[in-house]
């Protein structure tokens, strides 16, 4: 999951997450899981004020209610657990009236009036406070007998101080939990910015993306187009992820009937396992055995770190690989000075986007002759995984010759996987095309001299070559969809350039806003 929403948090916290959702009631456990999940949503964006002042204004009323005169939070959440619309209602179905204000329910709130200040509590409300005041004495447990000395015949000014008090608590508290609180903010402004826009996953373009850097919130401070894209995606795919992981674990159970909760499988596959595992850190690949230079990963890096995204937002990444570098340029002139700041700003990106589709396609060139290189050591080490490697990379009408007669072997034959494989390689030598191959596979080898590739790994080391055979496809496959994306975008050869001109002279005018424009 993106570390935008899930970084930092302690398994200290975690662990209190789930105490909350399996705290024992009077009849099973005592908290919906789903109000537990919005206080945890609440303290992990560090979204708590409203909760606690709103919290303050039920303990108030349940402080000064005849009833419950002694230990009156413990007697009204804990002992009689009060804690649903109904019995939340029946509690309060007698008005109060005391020195410093009244309570009184209504048809759709519970109504508080003290001095000139009016507040309105929802029954529906009742389990998310009631959590929240849970945690609250998992925290400190002498908060209970504090918040009733305040409250007691307490006026508005009581109430703020309660509330001031909650959030200084769970602040202190989450600064040991939650570390990275720069982080949340950002996630925070991100997700109101969604919000206000109505954009989720599915609905996010270009365009918008385009929108917030140009016009990004007040805080926090939002100047480079890369940061902007990643935070943006990282939040929507976070958002998804927890939201898809939730209706998971909420759903009665799998199966198709969707009226008694059930929840399909295969949704469940294609949402939360599949999310989940959105992003992917291919960087070994560069490592050894070296099966990419850095040189020819690079190009596809933002591509596999954000997955179908980026076909969704193709030219969002268009602009990553040629103004973010141009940024950078001009980030380290300022450092510079003036003159040589002014002297970047009138200049413009040393590459433009048919140059960044032209390295994806040379990298996709290259994931391609490495699974041949990957081949040609599998079949040189007589090893049956070679057929799986080899039959993604021929020519499709060998491929589909060659599976036609595997299937008819396999259907027909009793003989062990050591024969199969012996069977086709004499099927091999007998087909000129895959011998072309076979030759083509053992001169990329021999012409390969990165680390890993200078001579044939032993039998023992081809696990981390198989790795490499299966993350090669998955660039392959990212890069060829993300390419067709922009083919039909650059239908007519022309689009492209187009685009690029437009875009370089928004980028520019902005940069200039940021910057400084020369001479200015």
């Amino acid at each position: 999951m993106s570390n935008i929403i899930n970084y930092g948090i302690s398994e200290t916290l975690k662990a209190l997450f789930i105490q909350l959702k399996e705290t024992p009631g009077l009849d099973g456990n005592k908290y919906h899981g789903k109000d537990v999940e919005q206080i945890s949503q609440n303290l992990v964006c560090r979204n708590y004020g409203s909760v606690c002042y709103e919290l303050s204004f039920l303990c108030w009323a349940v402080v000064n209610h005849p009833n419950y005169s002694s230990s009156p939070l413990l007697s009204f959440f804990w002992i009689d657990e009060n804690i649903q619309p109904k019995r939340f209602r029946q509690a309060f179905k007698q008005p109060i009236h005391t020195a410093s204000g009244q309570v009184s329910m209504g048809d759709d709130y519970l109504q508080l009036k003290l001095g000139d200040i009016e507040f309105a509590i929802s029954p529906t409300r009742i389990g998310v406070l009631a959590v929240m005041l849970e945690l609250t004495a998992s925290i400190e447990p002498g908060q209970l007998t504090t918040i009733e000395k305040l409250l007691v015949d307490g006026n508005s000014q009581a109430i703020k101080q309660v509330s001031s008090n909650l959030q200084k608590l769970i602040y202190s508290y989450l600064k040991e939990h939650i570390p990275e609180a720069s982080t949340q903010e950002r996630f925070r402004a991100i997700s109101g910015w969604l919000k206000q826009h109505n954009l989720t996953a599915p609905k996010l373009t270009d365009q918008d993306v385009l929108n917030f850097w140009l016009s990004p919130p007040a805080q926090p401070s939002y100047i480079k187009y890369s940061t902007v894209l990643d935070d943006l995606l990282d939040a929507i795919t976070a958002i998804d992820v927890v939201e898809n992981t939730f209706n998971a674990d909420y759903a009665l159970s799998l199966g198709s009937d969707s009226e008694q909760g059930e929840i399909d499988a295969q949704w469940v596959q294609q949402t939360v396992f599949e999310q989940a595992d959105n992003h992917s850190d291919l960087n070994w690949l560069c490592q050894s055995p070296k099966f990419l230079t850095l040189t020819q990963y690079q190009p596809m890096k933002s591509l596999l770190s954000h997955g179908k995204l980026a076909r969704q937002l193709p030219l969002s990444f268009l602009r990553l690989n040629i103004f973010a570098g141009w940024q950078s340029v001009l980030v380290q002139a300022k450092r510079k000075s003036p003159l040589v700041l002014a002297d970047k700003l009138q200049q413009s990106p040393t590459r433009q986007y048919q140059d960044y589709v032209a390295e994806l396609n040379d990298s996709e060139s290259h994931c391609k002759q490495v699974q041949q290189v990957i081949a040609h050591i599998f079949y040189s080490l007589n090893n049956p995984l070679f057929v799986g490697i080899m039959l993604k990379q021929m020519p499709t009408d060998l491929q589909q010759t060659l599976k036609i007669w595997m299937r008819a072997q396999i259907a027909n034959t009793t003989e062990s996987g050591a024969n199969h494989f012996l069977q086709i390689q004499q099927w091999l030598s007998q087909h000129p095309k895959a011998q072309f191959w076979l030759t083509e596979a053992a001169n990329l080898f021999k012409n390969n001299n990165k680390d890993g590739f200078k001579k044939l790994p032993s039998v023992a080391e081809l696990d981390i070559y198989q790795d490499g055979s299966e993350a090669l496809d998955q660039c392959q496959e990212l890069v060829a969809r993300y390419l067709l994306v922009i083919a039909k975008l650059n239908h007519q050869n022309t689009q492209l350039a187009e685009i690029y001109r437009s875009d370089l002279s928004i980028f520019s005018s902005r940069f200039k806003q940021i910057y400084g424009a020369p001479h200015a």
